[in-house]
């Protein structure tokens, strides 16, 4: 595989003004009229989630265990085993979000932080994007700050049963698996 960027074989559709259909306090729901621009009879409407973009962080402390949460969620109804993180705020850097979720909802920190990727969530029908935070060498620094909504138990996995844990279905959180692809891939090409 080259280092050249690949080109894209599809230009991008044009889009009429967007126009907002209903507001939340964590994202908006928009709707825009696009038109193929190889076939201009070709259009329709399209909705999409206008959000903040979000961050994950892999929290590993010195002894190689991964500082991992538990909470209930509402879309589907359980409680999940994850990996810290939460939005971005407006003008904030996502790694300054991630150190700042990491110590909200864990009570960890460190000063050995670097963003190590990005995905796009759904970009189907979301705008945003999910970055992930490496925290190295995290240590316990102080009490979690939660949210009022929140409920999070926190606990250390040894970062070597991360892969067994996602194979058994116990992580099954889709953006926190590509946190971890994001690790393996550091791992494997630096």
């Amino acid at each position: 595989m080259s280092d050249s960027p690949l080109l894209s074989l599809v230009p991008a559709w044009r889009h009429d003004e967007d126009e907002m259909v209903a507001e939340t306090r964590i994202f908006t729901l928009r709707r825009r009229r696009g038109t193929s621009p190889t076939r201009p009879g070709q259009s329709g409407e399209f909705v999409y989630l206008d959000s903040a973009d979000w961050v994950n962080v892999i929290a590993v402390t010195p002894q190689r265990e991964v500082v991992l949460i538990e909470q209930f969620r509402h879309g589907t109804g359980e409680v999940t085993l994850e990996i810290p993180g939460g939005m971005v705020d407006p003008g904030e850097d996502p790694l300054e979000a991630g150190v700042r979720e990491l110590a909200e909802e864990t009570g960890y920190g460190s000063e050995r932080c670097e963003l190590i990727g990005a995905v796009t969530p759904n970009p189907a029908i979301l705008n945003n994007r999910c970055h992930t935070a490496l925290v190295e060498d995290a240590t316990e620094r102080g009490p979690c700050a939660l949210e009022t909504h929140e409920e999070i138990g926190v606990r250390l996995v040894p970062l070597d049963d991360i892969g067994r844990l996602i194979g058994e279905r116990h992580i099954h959180h889709a953006l926190v698996i590509a946190a971890f692809h994001h690790l393996a891939l550091r791992e494997q090409f630096g």
